[in-house]
């Protein structure tokens, strides 16, 4: 969507497209100790093309509850596109 100049501050297709087509997985952690009052188990989007499979987004904050966040998928890409921009040379 342009703005009234004449341009826009969202990311340009090129970028929006490389975030949909980033490869990603869905990994099950536990919390560190300590965290919260105690570990919980929780479901992560993770990056495929990093070794060690740094989370992007955090799907559920607790996989033992019959019910995860509520997202958007353009609020997934936008954390895909963000990991991107920080951690890979594109």
């Amino acid at each position: 969507m342009s703005q009234p100049g004449g341009y826009t501050i969202a990311p340009g297709e090129e970028w929006t497209g490389l975030a949909a087509a980033w490869p990603v997985i869905v990994a099950s952690r536990a919390t560190e100790p300590g965290h919260l009052k105690g570990k919980v188990t929780q479901l992560h989007l993770c990056c495929a093309w990093c070794p060690d499979l740094p989370s992007v987004f955090c799907l559920n904050p607790d996989s033992s509850k019959p019910f995860g966040y509520r997202v958007a998928v353009k609020d997934m890409l936008a954390a895909v596109l963000a990991h991107i921009r920080r951690s890979h040379e594109t």
